[in-house]
């Protein structure tokens, strides 16, 4: 089964749409938690080696079918990359309700730079790629198309979320005992969050 096949499956988008959510409600629990005296950069490190600890365990299901066929070790490192890029979002207070910030939030689990969404969405600004010019395009962009960048986006995060490349570097990270898929998953969801926080930082800048 091809990641376009994937996509095209009902519960695929939900399961996305699930962990936007979850990870904003996670998001909202850091900001609330008054232990961290407002400190965001310690909340953001903090959900990320969470998240990697998760996906160490979670190395222990490789090779076990999960949905339809899908690979569980597919559908529950996309649920975790997706969940992690929303709490982070959170944690930055940027609006993850609608459905075009949505698109942010799976463009920077996707690892997808603030300028290559702007080229996909056909914005920019001179050199500069400005976060209203994409906002404005988002609001203005079709129907079909939106939902175009959005299967794209969706896409790459699956085949990302499916990719054991990371093998090598993963045998070098020093999670003792784990097996390699867990670990591979740890490096692939230290990674994804250190590349949505730069997606974040560019994001507010611009």
């Amino acid at each position: 089964m091809d990641f376009e096949s994937i996509m095209n499956m009902p519960f695929i988008w939900q399961n996305i749409v699930s962990a936007i959510e979850e990870g904003r409600e996670w998001g909202e629990i850091f900001l609330n938690d008054s232990s961290w005296s407002g400190d965001k950069e310690q909340m953001l490190n903090h959900a990320i080696y969470e998240s990697t600890l998760w996906s160490v365990g979670n190395g222990i299901a490789s090779g076990v079918v999960g949905v339809a066929g899908i690979p569980f070790e597919i559908v529950s490192t996309l649920y975790a990359q997706v969940k992690l890029a929303s709490t982070l979002f959170a944690i930055h207070e940027i609006d993850t309700y609608s459905e075009s910030a949505r698109l942010l939030v799976l463009a920077a689990a996707a690892g997808v730079s603030v300028s290559e969404l702007a080229n996909q969405l056909g914005t920019q600004v001179g050199t500069q790629v400005g976060s209203q010019a994409i906002q404005k395009a988002l609001m203005s962009i079709p129907g079909k198309t939106f939902a175009e960048i959005n299967k794209a986006l969706g896409i790459k995060l699956i085949s990302k979320a499916g990719e054991k490349t990371l093998v090598n570097i993963a045998t070098m990270m020093p999670f003792i005992g784990s097996a390699i898929g867990g670990t591979v998953n740890g490096v692939i969801m230290n990674a994804c969050g250190h590349s949505v926080i730069a997606f974040i930082k560019v994001w507010n800048r611009s």
